[in-house]
């Protein structure tokens, strides 16, 4: 779809400032030559330039949806299809929602409710907003680590799918910590300091086992992504109508995609083995396997990381 978007913009003519459209055309040589990155700074000169071009506006949904930002790449294109007396969008509208569509597909919202007002709203560590939220926040597809905290609360924090064109709901209530140590001592009989209902997990404990159920299933989301993208690179590969030219080896017209193939499957081989670590660390922790049963020594298991040189989980036993 992107493609095709790209090609009916390319035949939409010249945009109306002459030195915007030529940054349009070295971006388009730019992305035919395979340097989407180069392209992408050559059509955002453009946009300074003419801001209100649909042909501008076009190219830079396709070269943000080339480099996986999803995001960009709606906000673009909504805003092409936002000028529904253009004579260009009415032209080529079907194929414009088409590509929408697989962006759309892409793409999903996540609605938080609860309190504290003020209280951070956070996905794999990134700030998206502060409860009360003014509207969903949106993302791209995939499984991320939910995070709600507040000073003086007990913080908040738990695995979850964001999955395309859907709409993920949370409703969160952070408990004061104040108000938990009360509770604790009424428990106890007005006595010592007591614990509360269910406090025989320790919270940090807890935190850890969806921090890392979590982060397992992020890297398996990778692992499957990449996987898909090697077989398809492969398979371009492989393809003798695309990679042979008279003259020329496969190595020569389609060398990128053997490329891409191989380090889409370092890429798979590296996060499957990374969830699979923390899974594990996820499944031994909630059991409290790294828990000390007596003494006054923290230890447990503190983290886990991954890098392309390997992957491992630490802690103090």
């Amino acid at each position: 779809m992107a493609a095709a978007a790209e090609a009916q913009a390319q035949s939409s003519g010249p945009a109306e400032n002459p030195e915007a459209d030529r940054f349009v055309s070295e971006g388009i040589a730019l992305r035919a030559q395979g340097r989407d990155a180069d392209a992408l700074s050559a059509f955002q000169h453009a946009a300074e330039l003419d801001p209100s071009s649909v042909r501008v506006q076009i190219h830079l949904a396709t070269v943000y949806q080339a480099l996986g930002d999803w995001l960009k790449a709606d906000d673009y294109l909504s805003m092409a299809l936002a000028r529904s007396n253009h004579p260009y969008v009415n032209r080529h509208r079907q194929v414009l929602e088409d590509a929408k569509r697989v962006i759309d597909a892409n793409i999903g919202r996540l609605e938080v409710e609860g309190g504290p007002a003020g209280a951070e709203v956070r996905l794999n560590g990134r700030l998206v907003g502060s409860l009360p939220l003014a509207s969903p926040v949106r993302t791209t597809i995939g499984s991320y680590v939910l995070e709600v905290q507040s000073p003086g609360h007990y913080p908040v924090s738990r695995p979850i799918v964001i999955t395309g064109g859907g709409l993920v709901r949370e409703a969160i209530s952070l408990e004061p910590v104040a108000g938990a140590r009360g509770r604790g001592s009424e428990a106890a009989g007005g006595g010592s300091y007591g614990a509360e209902p269910g406090a025989d997990v320790p919270a940090h404990r807890t935190w850890l086992t969806w921090t890392l159920a979590g982060a397992a299933g992020v890297a398996g989301a990778v692992s499957i992504v990449s996987i898909i993208s090697r077989e398809a690179h492969a398979a371009h590969w492989n393809d003798d109508s695309r990679c042979l030219e008279p003259g020329q080896t496969r190595a020569e017209v389609c060398g990128e995609e053997r490329d891409k193939a191989e380090t889409a499957g370092t890429v798979a081989w590296v996060t499957g083995i990374t969830a699979g670590l923390f899974a594990t660390g996820a499944l031994l922790n909630a059991l409290g396997v790294f828990e000390p049963e007596t003494g006054p020594a923290q230890a447990g298991l503190q983290g886990c990381g991954v890098s392309f040189e390997g992957a491992g989980c630490f802690g103090t036993f």
